[in-house]
Parts: C-alpha cells; sequence; structure tokens
C-alpha cells in the first residue's frame, strides 16, 4: 500500500475510534474527569500502536492480530456497552468508575510493556540458511495410514456434530485429556493439507486435484463452528488464506486490513452458524441483522468488562499468588489427581458474577493482561506484557521461514494470538497444545531430507533458529 493513502486510512481509522469513544463518553453521565481521561489515555496507546504496526518495514501477522484485538475489544466494544448501558456492564457488573479506571491502566501498562520488549528485545530467533524447502519430499508411504487416521477423525467430528446439535451430549464429563485427544484427532488433518498442497507436483493433473478436493473435504468437516470454538477456528482458516495470498501480503499495511476486514466478518458470522441449529438453516435476513446490531454488545466481547471484575476480585479478596497460572501449565492434570487444581481464570470470573450480580452462565472471558493481575497484580501485568512481545518476535520468525510447516505454524500462532488474549490462560494452553504437536507429527512422519547423508533431517522445532 503507497505511503500517502496508508496515512490516509490510518487518520481516517483513527478519527472514526475517537468519535467513537467521545460519543459513548459523552452520552454515560456520572463518569469523573480521570476515568474519560484514561479511556482516552488507552486510545492513544493504541493508535500508537496502530501506526507502529502500519508504518514497519515488514509485516507481522502476530502483531496486526494483536492491534485488531486492542482496537476490537479495548475500544469499539467498550464504548458501544457503554452507550448502550452505562450503569451496567455487558458481565452484569455495576459499572463503577474506580474499577474502570484501574482497567485501562492495567491494559496501557500492558501494551507498552509489549511494545517495549517486542521492539528493544534482540531477535529471539533467526532463520537457517541450509533449511531449504527444496531439501525436503514426503513420505508417500507414510501419508497412507496417517490419512486413513484423519479419515477416523473425520467421522469422529461428523458424529460429534450430530449428537451435539441433537443435545445427546449433555452433561457428559469431558476430562482435560480427552479434550486434548479429541483436539488432535480433529487438527491432524490441517497441517497434513498443507503439507500436501506446499509440496504438490510442477504439473497438476486431475487426479492430484480429486486428491487435494477430498483432503480439504476431510479437513472441513473436522474443522467448522459445529466441531470447533469459534475463537480457535479462526486461526486455522485465517492461516490458510494467509498462506495461499502470501506474495500479496507483502506490507504491513496489507497484512493489518486484512487481518481487521476478516476478523469483523469471520467472527460474527462463525457464532451466528454456532448458536443456529441445524434445523433452523437457512437463517433468515432479519436473524443475521439483528444478531450483528447486538454483536458487539454482547458477551464475546466482554474483555474489558471481565477486567473490571477481576479488578474488583483483587481488591476485595487479594490476589492469587500464581495459583492460574499453575493450574493453566498443569491443566492436563485430572481434578482426581490435583483435588484443589484452580478451575480456568473465566469460570472463575463467572462463579463471581453469579453469585454476586445475578450472570446466568460461566462462558466467560479472562483477558491475558487480567490474568497477570489476578495473579501477580501490576507486576503480573508488566511480566505478561514483555512475555507476550518476546512470543510475537518468536512466532514472527515461524512466520518467515522457508520450510512450509514451519510458516504455517508461525501465521497460525500469529493468528491464535486473539485467544490467547481475551482468555482465559489456562483454555488457550490447552488448545494450542495439540497443535503443536499435531504440526510435530506431521513434521516427523511425513518429511524427510532428500540427501539425507549431507543434509540430517531435522524436525519442526528442532532447531529453529539460534540465538543472536
Amino acid at each position: 500500500m503507497k505511503s500517502s493513502a496508508n496515512v490516509i486510512c490510518y487518520l481516517a481509522l483513527g478519527i472514526f475510534l475517537f468519535a467513537v469513544q467521545l460519543y459513548a463518553l459523552g452520552i454515560s453521565p456520572g463518569q469523573n474527569r480521570l476515568m474519560f481521561w484514561s479511556h482516552l489515555l488507552l486510545l492513544g496507546v493504541v493508535l500508537f500502536h496502530l501506526g507502529m504496526n502500519l508504518f514497519d518495514r515488514g509485516p507481522s501477522f502476530a502483531d496486526a492480530s494483536i492491534v485488531v484485538f486492542e482496537i476490537t475489544f479495548l475500544i469499539l466494544a467498550p464504548a458501544l456497552q457503554l452507550a448502550y448501558n452505562a450503569k451496567v456492564l455487558v458481565n452484569t457488573q455495576p459499572f463503577d468508575d474506580t474499577y474502570a479506571l484501574q482497567s485501562n491502566l492495567i491494559f496501557v501498562l500492558f501494551i507498552v510493556c509489549y511494545l517495549l520488549a517486542r521492539h528493544l528485545l534482540p531477535p529471539a530467533l533467526r532463520r537457517v540458511a541450509s533449511q531449504s524447502s527444496s531439501s525436503l519430499t514426503i513420505r508417500y508411504a507414510a501419508l497412507v495410514p496417517v490419512l486413513a487416521i484423519c479419515a477416523v477423525g473425520a467421522v469422529s467430528a461428523f458424529n460429534f456434530a450430530r449428537q451435539l446439535q441433537a443435545g445427546d451430549l449433555d452433561g457428559i464429563d469431558v476430562t482435560p485429556l480427552d479434550m486434548v485427544r479429541a483436539k488432535l484427532l480433529f487438527f491432524l488433518i490441517v497441517p497434513v493439507f498443507i503439507l500436501i498442497v506446499s509440496y504438490r507436483p510442477r504439473r497438476i493433473g486431475p487426479i492430484w486435484v480429486a486428491f487435494a478436493l477430498f483432503v480439504l473435504a476431510l479437513l472441513l468437516v473436522c474443522e467448522n463452528p459445529l466441531t470447533e470454538k469459534r475463537n480457535a477456528l479462526g486461526p486455522i482458516y485465517l492461516t490458510l488464506l494467509a498462506l495461499a495470498f502470501r506474495p500479496w501480503l507483502r506490507s504491513a499495511p496489507r497484512v493489518f486490513w486484512s487481518i481487521f476486514v476478516l476478523s469483523g466478518l469471520f467472527f460474527p458470522f462463525s457464532e451466528l452458524f454456532t448458536n443456529s441449529r441445524i434445523d433452523k438453516w437457512p437463517i433468515a435476513l432479519s436473524t443475521v441483522t439483528s444478531f450483528m446490531e447486538e454483536h458487539f454488545a454482547s458477551t464475546t466481547y466482554d474483555a474489558w468488562a471481565n477486567t473490571d471484575t477481576i479488578v474488583e476480585m483483587v481488591s476485595k479478596g487479594g490476589v492469587y499468588a500464581g495459583k492460574q497460572l499453575a493450574g493453566s501449565l498443569l491443566f492436563f492434570v485430572p481434578h482426581t489427581v490435583w483435588p484443589d487444581k484452580p478451575l480456568a481464570s473465566a469460570i472463575v470470573v463467572g462463579e463471581y458474577l453469579t453469585q454476586n450480580y445475578g450472570m446466568w452462565f460461566l462462558n466467560l472471558s479472562a483477558p491475558l493482561p487480567a490474568e497477570g493481575y489476578l495473579d501477580f497484580a501490576w507486576f503480573g501485568v508488566i511480566a505478561y506484557g514483555a512475555l507476550l512481545g518476546y512470543f510475537s518476535r518468536c512466532v514472527d520468525s515461524l512466520a518467515e521461514s522457508e520450510l512450509p510447516l514451519r510458516r504455517a505454524l508461525g501465521c497460525y500462532l500469529s493468528f491464535y494470538t486473539v485467544f490467547l488474549l481475551r482468555g482465559s490462560l489456562m483454555v488457550a494452553v490447552a488448545y494450542v497444545v495439540p497443535v503443536l504437536v499435531a504440526f510435530q507429527l506431521v513434521s516427523l512422519l511425513l518429511t524427510s531430507r532428500e540427501r539425507r547423508e549431507s543434509l540430517p533431517r531435522t524436525p519442526l522445532y528442532g532447531d529453529v533458529g539460534t540465538r543472536e
């Protein structure tokens, strides 16, 4: 995108967000001046981050995804929610100036620490020049049994979706290990499809096209709004689009605007299909229109409101001293082994709201900055922001790799940062581990070096890079 058009688009979006913020704050009575300026400070920091992303020398899918999260979840959604109801937040908690002010400062500090870590720390990883995709080949002998496993996963996904729509899964207790196994089985087809397309023959014939379409059909059966959470589903198809249009996505503005537009369309429509039973399809146009009008005022965008709740929880009960982080890292340990294992932070927030303010369900969010504050107060906000900055640099290095699977993983993790930021952390970690395992398994089982004696084969994460 040309620099003049880039500047115009940046200014237009900035003016729009500023106008929305002024409108929402202007019609919200009873707010003190400090809270007003904290909203504008948060907006200023987000616009500064947006400018750094748009005018960067190279694109970053991870950084662009984080900016999109900040704009939609921290600026647009809270403003529209306050304009809709200035007395009660979207999560049923009464609005409080003090908690709102502190929530804004938490996000400001988190973004500043993220930017400092991202731009001041040395490069996390660098590519190894000798590792070229041209030296890799597919092990077709191993492809058949792997595809057979993927077909089993597709059948399981189809049965799961059918039982879910029929309500046959109500009351079934699913353990974390059950979820990991199902996630791995359903997701395995994604890196397999990417590998097959990446190493397509130079002359593509009808047989290969039919084979690729068959694999794509398995992918669509395994990964769709009926079998997967929309926040985990988005990174899959955004990754496929990013890989397909990689030659065009060579500039930072193109990457940001593509993610911004796709996120604004994909997530609302995926939620619409998720919440509509099959027997109600096709969905009426009036239903779509009313859904889009209420979308940003729903609990889908409750990140800012739940941060207010976590601030209130800490002010009344103190910090959790790493309890939630331990549960996230050890998510796979069942409660039968660890009776005092903590629940996901989003469920903790939901239970608190249910007990105190009449919230009616627990499927909420717990943003990453709020997770840090819940566990370690302000130090946790600083640490989590810095770690996210370092993580984004690592993901950028993967996304720039010449090896298709590493590049695909880098794209996936870039888009997955939105899920990570929205939280809760335990759910985000539990969902990403099977993804990492699936990519590693496909790399180990289906790829090999053409010259094994001179180029020893390395797994996906074996030597992604070395420290600078």
